[in-house]
């Protein structure tokens, strides 16, 4: 199974790099870039196109880690809490007290 994964994981990168290599010689004309503030020199437009998506790739993937740290906050905090109430159910059982009562 991990020979497969690996084997798709190739296949989907191999397909990724050639469909960019030939993005990247489609879309040669060189093209300023104006951020508003600042203007950039004459590029490829493939070379902008690529740079903003892995731009975009890097951010997407920044946020997802947050949002990641986040929920394994949360679920450190809901394991210690259940750990403090099941330790509170032991002593309630000790002392002859049941869910029913």
């Amino acid at each position: 199974m991990a020979l497969l994964r690996v084997l798709l994981s190739l296949l989907i990168i191999g397909a990724a790099v050639v469909l960019g290599a030939l993005f990247t010689l489609q879309n040669t004309a060189p093209v300023p870039l104006d951020l508003l503030v600042v203007q950039l020199s004459e590029r490829a437009v493939a070379l902008w196109v690529l740079l903003f998506f892995a731009a975009g790739c890097v951010v997407g993937l920044l946020g997802g880690a947050v949002v990641n740290l986040k929920q394994r906050a949360g679920n450190a905090r809901l394991r210690r809490q259940h750990k403090k109430l099941e330790l509170e159910v032991g002593r309630l059982r000790r002392f002859g007290l049941s869910e029913s009562d």
